[in-house]
C-alpha cells in the first residue's frame, strides 16, 4: 500500500517568483542527494474549497467558564489530481467532527457541480479559494515517490483577485506493506505495517531534500496521512484525497 506525508512550504510574500525559487531549490536537493532517482512525467492539480455559512439563528455553545465557543465549520472540497485519476474529480465532504466522506464524479461534470453549489446554495456554502498546480515535478526511486508543485491561488466570484502563490507543496509517498489490489480484500495485517517507521523514513527523505537549501523564511506545515489498514486501491485513494484536501484547505 501507499503511505504519504505532505509538506506545505508557505510563501509569506505570495510572490510567484519566490515560490518558483523554492521549487527549484527543492528539485536541486532531490537530484543532488538522490543521484539515481528518476524524473517522471509532470502532474497537475486543481482544487476548490467551500465552507458552510453560520446559520442565522445559531446559538454558540459555552465552555465551562460561560464563554461562547467558536463555530466549527464544515467544508466541501473539489479536487482533481492527475496522479490519482486522470478523468475523475473528487468531492470531499468534511464534517465539523469525524472523518470526511469522499466520492468521485466524471471530470467533465465538475464545473457544473461547482456552479450549482455557488449559484443555488450560496446561502449555505461560501467559496473560499481556488488552487492549481501546473507541471508539477515527479521523482521516483526505490520505495519513494516525490512530488513537488508550486501553488497558485485565486478567488471566485465577487472576491476575485490577482493570482498569487501561497507556497509550495511536497508530497513524499512510500510503499509499505503488501501490494495494492483492485478488488476488495482483507485489511492488511497491522503487525506487518509499521507506520511510525514509514513516517521516520519519509521525514529523513524530506530533511535530506531541504538540507542546505534556501527556503527563505518559510513556515513549513506537515500533514500526515491517517493510517489506513487496507490493500484496496480505492480506499487508499480516498485516504490520499483526504490528505490533499486537509492540506490545501490552508487556514480559516
Amino acid at each position: 500500500m501507499q503511505y504519504s506525508i505532505l509538506f506545505l512550504v508557505h510563501n509569506p510574500s505570495t510572490n510567484i517568483d519566490a515560490s518558483l525559487n523554492i521549487v527549484n531549490a527543492l528539485i536541486q536537493g532531490v537530484e543532488s542527494n538522490f543521484p539515481s532517482i528518476r524524473r517522471e512525467a509532470p502532474w497537475s492539480l486543481s482544487y476548490r474549497a467551500f465552507r458552510d455559512t453560520i446559520p442565522p439563528k445559531h446559538q454558540p455553545s459555552k465552555d465551562a467558564e460561560g464563554k461562547p465557543q467558536p463555530y466549527t465549520h464544515r467544508y466541501q472540497h473539489f479536487l482533481h489530481h492527475t496522479s490519482l485519476a486522470q478523468d475523475r474529480a473528487f468531492i470531499c465532504i468534511q464534517p465539523a467532527s469525524g472523518q470526511a466522506t469522499v466520492t468521485s464524479i466524471p471530470l467533465q461534470q465538475q464545473d457544473a457541480t461547482v456552479f450549482t453549489l455557488r449559484q443555488y446554495m450560496a446561502s449555505t456554502w461560501s467559496p473560499r479559494h481556488v488552487l492549481t498546480i501546473q507541471q508539477g515535478a515527479t521523482f521516483t526511486g526505490g520505495m519513494f515517490t516525490v512530488q513537488i508543485g508550486e501553488l497558485r491561488a485565486s478567488r471566485e466570484g465577487l472576491q476575485s483577485a490577482p493570482v498569487q502563490s501561497p507556497g509550495v507543496v511536497v508530497c513524499i509517498n512510500m510503499t509499505v506493506g503488501g501490494p495494492d489490489e483492485e478488488e476488495g480484500s482483507a485489511p492488511a495485517n497491522p503487525e506487518e505495517i509499521d507506520f511510525d517507521f514509514a513516517q521516520d523514513m519519509i521525514r529523513q527523505c524530506w530533511n535530506m531534500m531541504k538540507e542546505g537549501r534556501d527556503l527563505g523564511r518559510s513556515e513549513i506545515r506537515e500533514v500526515i496521512m491517517v493510517p489506513t489498514l487496507t490493500t484496496h486501491s480505492e480506499r487508499e485513494r480516498e485516504a490520499a484525497v483526504r490528505l490533499w484536501c486537509d492540506a490545501l484547505r490552508l487556514r480559516g
